[in-house]
Formats: structure tokens, sequence, C-alpha cells
């Protein structure tokens, strides 16, 4: 077996045998003379795999592995790779849509990553098999694995984001409250309900079209009984500010009366024998793009193009892992009036094995390569907004693979209402967060509608997963065709008004939302963190998975269980937090005092809208070019800075002067102070701290 390795500033690549790696990360390294051991791996063949080993330490925490549907520190398990559309899923169920080969390892205190870049059916089995190894499989003979040097877990994520792309940079409009559902329609009632959302005070900034726009199922048309006249739509929909953004699935209509499938001839999947794979999805029997293929990506990206032309705002892309359901519907078919009940099908969603592609200039079999499927996609649908003239670039999709940040948000998929996904919904977002991935969410609501027992449809449940996704980056609500109007205008007046002060708090803090996502877009950080990312010395935090960070500076832990009103809530050692409610510092273990639980961390400089800003305690931050400093009782600017009111935290502060020489009294509300500046200012000096 031939092992070689490469390096370059803190990053590794050890190229086992002949690689045709997925995606070309553009990794240019020198030779090194270290060899895996150096990195206390072992490399072996064991015929139907390559196997990668490890030690794995008695208190090293394991992180990452992108959508997994179980704990942070993923110990004890064994975590396949390999997108499949769940259906109904629950905790520990694998795998999800989305594959993600990296994982962290904190040992002794220091953070390595590992990135295996096969699009294949790669397991990490994390001590399960044997309860001191970490043992990678690979069903390849050639393959790259790349070892990213700490010691942090955010050095390692920024050396990984280097290499495999830093996250795009949406719209601001991208993380304010969106609606969906499969689906609206018809246009006017979708108007509609804008209105009616509006009118009761709940800001929408776009909604989703599902499937049903379309005619027939047919990608980029649209139904003329339920869309009449979508020019006007889109038009009736960007008077009142609201974006547009339709879903696109990876299926073309096998119809030679279809203008996009004949256009498409040549550019699809085939099988092993040189036969068009006709498949089968929403609109019957269909073909699938060859994304692997440049030229079935240049084709993609005109008709996203000319899609957008029109005046959509944004494309979703979902059933891309891909799924097909012909093996399904095969077997539906043979066992049709036979008194035989079919369980999980799942396995039977994936295209078939004799499935292949043609990639850099080979036909290579499906499951070589299908967890890449997702990822040429998004990439191709990128292009299509950059031939289109779009400066601003909103795709959503439900599968990927490492990369994706470059191209798009993720959302969990098809979620379930219950208060055992509570918890689960979370740690798969922060699950994807630290494994590259910032632009992540989930289905507001619970996408699963009357299917299942544990399925709760109280507007309490509602009204908690709103303020679970508080600060998720994508701020969605969905649901399916049979499901309860997740929309806030059905609730009850209470839990109505906590939604609708729960979407306040979120928008107050947008302006440093995004900040954080322009920092994603820069370093690689992500946007929402689990709490050992900012504390990876505080042992406690690698069990703590029902609270996470908004950047650096604020601590958000959400009630979870039903008919509780306050929580417990760990704030990690090392700093001081105040309770953004009433300004109490407070240390460790502490008991929430509101409904929405956050808390600012010590040392923090947070801009909230309507140019106001919170200070706590002696530190900096750049507010979006300009650098902010608190030091020494007061607060500076690298230049000149509307600031309309200032709330100081953790000073007994009585009033302030301005460089300009405006005095303000500061007004107390518990433990903070709040100062009306209103002005434009270059230093704020505090009084009686």
């Amino acid at each position: 077996m031939l092992v070689e390795v490469e390096e370059a500033e803190g990053v590794y690549r050890i190229k086992v045998n002949e690689p045709l790696p997925p995606v070309d990360f553009g990794f240019r390294g020198r030779r090194s003379s270290k060899r895996p051991e150096d990195f206390g791996l072992v490399v072996r063949d064991e015929g139907r795999y390559v196997v990668v080993e490890k030690d794995l330490g008695i208190r090293e925490h394991v992180l990452g592995l992108g959508e997994k549907a179980a704990e942070l520190d993923r110990r004890r398990k064994r975590y396949t790779m390999n997108n499949t559309d769940p259906g109904v899923y629950q905790k520990f169920h694998d795998p999800l849509y989305v594959s993600i080969p990296f994982m962290i390892s904190v040992r002794d205190g220091v953070a390595t990553g590992y990135f295996v870049n096969s699009a294949s059916e790669v397991v990490f089995d994390v001590g399960f098999e044997d309860y001191g190894k970490v043992k990678i499989k690979v069903p390849e003979r050639g393959f790259e694995l790349y070892v990213f040097e700490g010691p942090t877990i955010e050095k390692v994520i920024e050396r990984y984001t280097d290499l495999t792309g830093r996250p795009f940079l949406p719209p601001t409009w991208a993380f304010g409250y969106m609606i969906s559902r499969y689906s609206y329609y018809p246009q006017d009632k979708i108007i509609e309900l804008v209105d009616e959302l509006k009118r009761e005070g709940f800001p929408v900034e776009a909604v989703f079209l599902d499937i049903d726009y379309m005619d027939s199922f047919k990608l980029f048309t649209w139904n003329k009984e339920r869309f009449p006249d979508p020019k006007r739509f889109i038009e009736e929909m960007h008077s009142r500010g609201v974006k547009v953004i339709t879903v696109v699935d990876p299926c073309v209509r096998a119809d030679q009366n279809y203008d996009v499938f004949v256009s498409g001839l040549g550019k699809y999947c085939e099988l092993d024998t040189g036969e068009l794979f006709v498949g089968r999805l929403w609109p019957g029997n269909c073909v699938y793009p060859d994304f692997f293929k440049e030229e079935a990506r240049e084709w993609w990206s005109d008709l996203v193009a000319k899609w957008l032309s029109q005046g959509v705002d944004g494309i979703w892309l979902d059933m891309n892992e891909p799924t097909d359901f012909s093996r399904v519907h095969h077997l539906r078919e043979a066992l049709r009036g036979l008194p035989i009940q079919l369980g999980d099908l799942k396995e039977y969603s994936r295209f078939p094995d004799n499935v292949v592609h043609v990639f850099k200039g080979r036909r290579v079999p499906h499951p070589r390569i299908r967890n890449a499927y997702p990822y040429y996609e998004a990439m191709a649908t990128f292009e299509g907004f950059e031939r289109a003239g779009r400066s601003e670039v909103f795709i959503l999709s439900r599968s990927g693979y490492a990369g994706i940040q470059k191209y798009a948000f993720l959302w969990t998929g098809d979620n379930t209402p219950s208060w055992d996904q509570m918890r689960l919904q979370l740690q798969l977002v922060l699950g994807l967060s630290i494994s590259g991935v910032p632009l992540v969410g989930i289905d507001i609501g619970g996408f699963q509608g009357r299917n299942q027992r544990e399925i709760d449809d109280s507007p309490e449940m509602l009204m908690r997963m709103f303020q679970l996704a508080l600060f998720f980056p994508l701020f969605r609500t969905h649901k399916a065709p049979d499901g309860i109007d997740v929309e806030p205008i059905y609730m009850p007046s209470y839990y109505k008004e906590k939604v609708k002060e729960a979407i306040a708090v979120r928008y107050k803090f947008l302006p440093y939302m995004y900040l954080l996502a322009k920092e994603a877009h820069e370093r690689g950080h992500p946007i929402v963190r689990p709490l050992f990312y900012e504390f990876q010395d505080d042992e406690d935090t690698y069990m703590i998975d029902d609270e996470y960070m908004l950047g650096k500076a604020v601590l958000y832990a959400p009630i979870i269980y039903p008919q509780v009103e306050r929580r417990k809530v760990y704030l990690p050692r090392g700093a001081r937090w105040a309770n953004y409610w009433t300004g109490e510092i407070q240390r460790g273990w502490a008991d929430s005092t509101h409904d929405l639980p956050i808390y600012i961390r010590e040392g923090s400089i947070v801009p909230l809208s309507d140019n106001d800003l919170l200070v706590f305690g002696e530190g900096r931050a750049d507010l979006g070019g300009v650098e902010a400093i608190s030091e020494e009782g007061k607060i500076s600017f690298s230049r000149p800075l509307f600031v309309r009111v200032l709330a100081i935290y953790g000073s007994p502060v009585e009033g302030a002067r301005t460089d300009r020489g405006k005095e303000i009294k500061a007004v107390r509300r518990g433990g903070y102070a709040i100062l009306e500046i209103n002005d434009e200012v270059a230093e704020i000096a505090l009084l009686g701290g």
C-alpha cells in the first residue's frame, strides 16, 4: 500500500494509494518527512475497507461528523456517511441527509482535525467496536486523509474551511423570519396570508413555494391554475418587501414534449450499460442531471439563471441526496394485493448501485461518489445566480458534502414536533455548525403532520420551537400538508405574544448575527456554537447540549421541556455573565429568570438594531468596519458612529459624556444602565462607574 504525506501550514494530506478525490480542494503542499504513525494513525488494508485507526483516550472528546442524531461528543457509536432521506427520523437514527466526514478530537486540551475526502460510504467507529480505538473504514483503495493541527477547535475549523472553502455570505434578509409550507397556493391566498401576518405585527422576509407551484411537477414551470400570473405574484410580494424562493428538485420529467428534458439529453445519469437511468419521483418517470459532468452543470446554471430572471429571489434544493423512489415503487407494485406489511424502505430510496457518473473523464459508480452529488448541484445553482447577475445569493439545500458551505444553507429536514426532538434539533444544528457549516436551521413547527403518535400540536410546543431557533441562522416555519398551520397568527393570544416577543428579540440581535455571518465568511467560524467551542478547557461544557452560544458574546439556554417556565443554566467557568433581562452578574450554575434565558459574556460589545449598543466590561469588537473599544471607563470608536441607546452591564454607571460635550444621565433598569446617546460619537466617557 502506497502512503505519501504532504504538508502546508499546519495541514497535512495523507494520500493512500491513488485517490480519485470527489472534490479537488486545491491543496498545494510540499513533501513531508512525516508518516501516519507520527499522527498516531495506523493505515491498513482489510480487504473490503482501508482502515485508518487511532487510539481513543479515556478523556478524549470526539466532535463534528456533521449531521448526526446523537450527543455532540460522538463517543461510543458508529456513524455512516451515506446521504439518505430517512423519512421520519428520531434520535440515534443514522445516516441522515448530510455527509461530512470531518472529525475533531480534543485530547489533553489540544484539538486536532481529521477529514476523509471520500464521498463513499465511509464509517466512523468511535470506541464502539473497540473500546480504545477510533476506526475510520473507507470502502475505497485510494483516498485523501487530511490532518489539521489546532491547538484550538476554532483553529482546526479555520484550517478545515480554508481547505474546503469559506461559507458564502447571504443577504441580510436571509436571517429574518421566513414562511413555508408543503404547499402554499393559489397565489392570492399567499398574498392574503402575508398581509395577515404583517397586519398582526409579524415581519415576513420571504415565502417558500413547495412543489405544487409547478405544472405536473416539471422543473422551472408554473401551474397556471394555482399561479395564473406569476409575474404579478412576484411583484406583489416584492412590493411588500417579501422575497420569493422556489423549490427545485433534481428530477427532470422524462417527457419528450418538455423542453427542459429535451435540452438536457446527454447530460443525465446513466446505467453501467450506457442506458439512460430513468427513475421515479414527483413527476413520475424522470431522469437526473449528472452534476459531476461539467457540461451538465453549465446547462443547469443556464436554467437557473433563466428562472431567476423573472424575479425569483432564491432556490431551495430538495430531495438532492439524491433520492429516487423507483425501487420503492417497483417493490410496492410487486406486492400489491398481498397481505405483506412493508417496513422501513429508506434503504431503497437511493439510486441503484449500477448508476454511473462521468467524472473527470471516467465512468465512476454512483456509490463511490454519491455523497458529493448535492455539492455539485449547489455549485451549479450558485453559478446560475452569478450568470443572472445577482449580487445576492440564497440557496437552501437539504443534503450536502464537505464544502457545501460555499454555496448553501442547510436545514435538518423532515423533523417532528415532539418534546423528544427539541434537544435533538439543537444537537443537529450544533453538529453541523462545528463541521464547517455555519448557515443552518430547522423547520420551526416540525415538518411532520399528523402521522406519528408522539407529535404534539400544542401551542406550547410551537412556541418553544420558535424560541429554540431564536438565534439559528435560518429562521423558517415549514409544515407537511396534513399538519397544522404553524404561522403564529393562528396561535392563542398568550402564545402568539410570546412568539412575537421571540421574533422581536431575534430582530434586535440581527446586526450582531450579520457580523457573525461576515466572520463566518471571512474566517469559517460558526455563528451558533456549542459551549465547548468557546470554553475548550471546561470539561462540563462537553456534556451541555441544550444551550448554545451566539458568537463569543451571547449564551442562550432555551426551555425545551413541557410545562416548564424556568430552568437551570450552566454558565461556563472563566467568565462572568450578565443576565440580559435583569443585569444580574452570575457565574457557574444559575436559575433562569425569563422565558428566553439570555446571558452576555463579560468583555463583550454587541451591536443591536436601531443603532443600539450593549457593553459589558472591557473588550473590543469590529462593528463592521468600525472598531469599538471599551476600557478604563470609556468607549471609543475608530471613526464616529451613531449610537441611539447604550446599555451598560456590570458597572454602576450614573451617566456619560460624549466627545462632543453632551452629557447624558443614566436610567437604571435593575442591574444595568440605559444611556440615550442619540448622536454620532467617537468616544463616550462613563461617569460614576
